[in-house]
C-alpha cells in the first residue's frame, strides 16, 4: 500500500531512478503523504532529523562524501525556509541536493491557513531548478516537470526544488499507482555541452603565469597532487583548502603579494584570503582561465575563459615556461603556547591517511594554511558561513562509516549548530574537536577591528560561557575536556563512539601564538 496521492508516490519513484538512496526528513503532518510513499517503495534509506536547518545540512555532508544526491523532505510554512542556509552551501558549492517540500493547495495560500506561506520558487534564483506539482496533475506532466528539474541539476550539479501541494486526507493509502519512468541522458559530455577536444588555451603572449587552487573535494585534490608528484616546472599557489598545501611544489597564496603576474591560470572554488583577489585585481590582469567542469569564478575582473575540464587537465601545461615558479616553501617550526593554534597543530598531528578531516569557518579554516597535512579535506566554503558545519561532518560521518571522521570547529560555531547532534543516529566514528576560546576570535585577526569601540567589541566578541559537557550530556555522547597538548593527544587516542573533546584556551595565549605563526 502507498500513499492516495499519486503525486507523491511518482515523485519518490523519480527520485529512486535519479540515484538517490537517502532521504532525511522533518517530520510532519503535510508532507505525510511523501513520508508513506517513501516506506511503500522500500528502496531509500530513511533519516530523522527534527530542526531542518540541521538536516539539509547533514544531507549536504552525505551528498559530498558519496557524490549522489540527497534528498531532504519537510512540511509546509516555515520549515523550507530552514532549509535555506544549505542550500545556499549547495547552490555555491555545486553539491547535488534535493528539496521536496509539502505544501497546502494554492487556492488556499494567503487565506490564514496555518503554516502557510508562499512555496513556489522560494529558493530562486539559488537552485538549478524549481518545480511546482498540484496534487491533480497527471502522470506525463509529473515526468516532464521532474526530468526537466533532473536536467538542470546534472547540467549545473545544484540544487533542485520540487514543491508539492495536497489537500486533506492526507493519511489515506491504496495500491500503487502506474509507474512514473523517467527519460535520462546518460552522456555527461554530451549533458554539459562539453565536446571531447577543447581547444587549450596558450599563454606565450604573457611574462608571468600564475597558478592558483582554490578549494578542491579530495578526490580533485588527488588528481592534482599526482601531477604535481611527476614534477612541474611551476609553483602552484594554493589555498587551505585545496589540501594541496603540504606538497612542496605548492606555496601560500599569499606569497603572490610580492608578485606582479600578468595572466591567471586556476582551478577549484572559493579562496578564503581576500589580499591575494585584492592584489591580483589591482594589477589589471589581462587574461584568466578557469578549469572546473560545472563553475567559474571571476574573482579577477578580466577576460575569464571558462575551460570546462577536470583539474588535473593542468598537465597541459606541466612544464610551461611562462608560469611562474618560487623557491620550495619552507614552513619556520616555532614553539607554540597552550592554544587554538597548538590544539589545531596537535589534531592535524594525529590524523592518519585514512582519516577524513573536517574544518569549520573563520579562524579555523585558516590555521590549516600554517599546519597543511595530506588528508581528505571538506569544509563549507560555499559562501563561507559558521552554520551547519557540524550537521555537514555529521552528515558525512554516518554516509562513510569505515572511515574516522574529525571535525575541528570552533566554539562559536559549535554552538550556533548543535542541533546537529539531534538526530536518531550519531556516527560512531565522529570526533568533534572544539575549539573553546570563549570568544569569536576571528576579529582579533582583523586589525580593524582594534581600532573600535568597547561597545563594537563586545559585540564582536561575543563572549560565551556555555557548560559544552552539558550539551555533550543532553545528546549523549562522550565529552573530554582539554587544556594541555597532553591532555588532547591522550582525548584523541581514545575515541570509542562519537566523542567532543573541549580544547579549553584563552585569547591571549592564542593572540600570541598567532603572532609567533606570522
Amino acid at each position: 500500500m502507498t500513499t492516495t496521492k499519486h503525486t507523491a508516490h511518482w515523485t519518490l519513484e523519480a527520485l529512486s531512478q535519479s540515484g538517490v538512496k537517502t532521504i532525511v526528513f522533518s517530520p510532519g503532518s503535510r508532507n505525510a503523504p511523501l513520508i508513506i510513499a517513501a516506506e511503500a517503495l522500500g528502496c531509500f534509506k530513511l533519516e530523522v532529523l527534527g530542526d531542518e536547518r540541521s538536516a539539509a545540512f547533514n544531507a549536504l555532508g552525505r551528498s559530498l562524501i558519496t557524490g549522489l544526491p540527497v534528498a531532504v523532505c519537510c512540511t509546509s510554512g516555515s520549515a523550507l525556509a530552514n532549509y535555506y542556509p544549505a542550500i545556499l552551501e549547495a547552490f555555491y558549492a555545486h553539491v547535488p541536493l534535493i528539496v521536496i517540500s509539502a505544501d497546502r493547495p494554492e487556492e488556499r495560500i494567503n487565506k490564514g491557513e496555518g503554516q502557510t506561506c508562499v512555496q513556489r520558487d522560494f529558493y530562486e534564483p539559488h537552485v538549478a531548478a524549481s518545480v511546482h506539482i498540484n496534487e491533480q496533475t497527471a502522470l506525463e506532466e509529473v515526468a516532464e516537470q521532474l526530468e526537466f528539474a533532473f536536467r538542470a541539476q546534472q547540467v549545473e550539479m545544484r540544487p533542485i526544488h520540487i514543491n508539492l501541494s495536497f489537500d486533506e486526507p492526507l493519511y489515506a493509502q491504496e495500491k500503487p499507482p502506474v509507474k512514473l519512468k523517467l527519460t535520462r541522458i546518460d552522456d555527461v559530455m554530451e549533458l554539459h555541452g562539453i565536446p571531447d577536444h577543447q581547444p587549450v588555451p596558450t599563454f606565450e603572449d604573457f611574462a608571468a603565469v600564475a597558478v592558483i587552487a582554490g578549494q578542491l573535494l579530495p578526490q580533485e585534490s588527488d588528481q592534482v597532487r599526482r601531477l604535481l608528484d611527476e614534477g612541474v616546472s611551476w609553483t602552484l599557489f594554493a589555498d587551505p583548502m585545496s589540501g594541496l598545501l603540504d606538497h612542496p611544489s605548492a606555496a601560500p597564496m599569499e606569497k603572490l603579494l610580492a608578485l606582479k603576474p600578468d595572466a591567471v591560470l586556476s582551478i577549484g572554488g572559493q579562496w578564503i584570503n581576500k589580499k591575494p583577489k585584492q592584489h591580483l585585481r589591482s594589477l589589471g590582469i589581462k587574461k584568466h582561465v578557469h578549469i572546473d567542469v560545472f563553475q567559474c569564478w571571476d574573482v579577477l575582473d578580466a577576460e575569464v575563459h571558462h575551460l570546462r575540464m577536470a583539474p588535473n587537465a593542468l598537465a597541459h601545461w606541466k612544464s610551461t615556461k611562462e608560469f611562474i615558479q618560487i623557491p620550495a616553501f619552507e614552513r619556520s617550526r616555532v614553539s607554540l603556547p597552550w592554544s587554538d593554534a597548538a590544539a589545531f597543530q596537535s589534531v592535524v598531528s594525529k590524523l592518519a591517511p585514512s582519516d577524513v578531516l573536517h574544518l569549520g569557518n573563520s579562524s579555523i579554516a585558516r590555521y590549516f594554511n600554517y599546519f597543511p597535512k595530506a588528508v581528505a579535506l571538506y569544509g563549507n566554503r560555499g559562501v563561507a558561513g559558521i552554520d551547519g558545519s557540524l550537521s555537514t561532518a555529521v552528515g558525512a560521518a554516518l554516509a562513510d562509516p569505515k572511515h574516522r571522521h574529525i571535525l575541528i570547529i570552533g566554539d562559536q560555531s559549535f554552538i550556533y549548530d548543535h542541533n546537529g547532534l539531534y538526530g536518531q543516529h550519531l556516527p560512531e566514528n565522529l570526533t568533534v574537536c572544539v575549539l573553546n576560546n570563549g570568544v569569536g576570535g576571528l576579529f582579533d585577526w582583523l586589525p580593524e577591528t582594534a581600532s573600535t569601540g568597547p561597545e563594537a567589541q563586545r559585540v564582536f566578541a561575543n563572549a560565551q560561557q556555555v557548560n559544552l559537557e552539558g550539551l555533550a550530556l543532553a545528546f549523549g555522547v562522550t565529552y573530554a575536556a582539554v587544556s594541555s597538548i597532553q591532555a588532547l593527544s591522550a582525548a584523541l587516542e581514545h575515541t570509542d563512539g562519537p566523542k567532543i573533546i573541549d580544547s579549553k584556551t584563552h585569547q591571549r595565549a592564542n593572540l600570541v601564538a598567532l603572532t609567533a605563526l606570522g
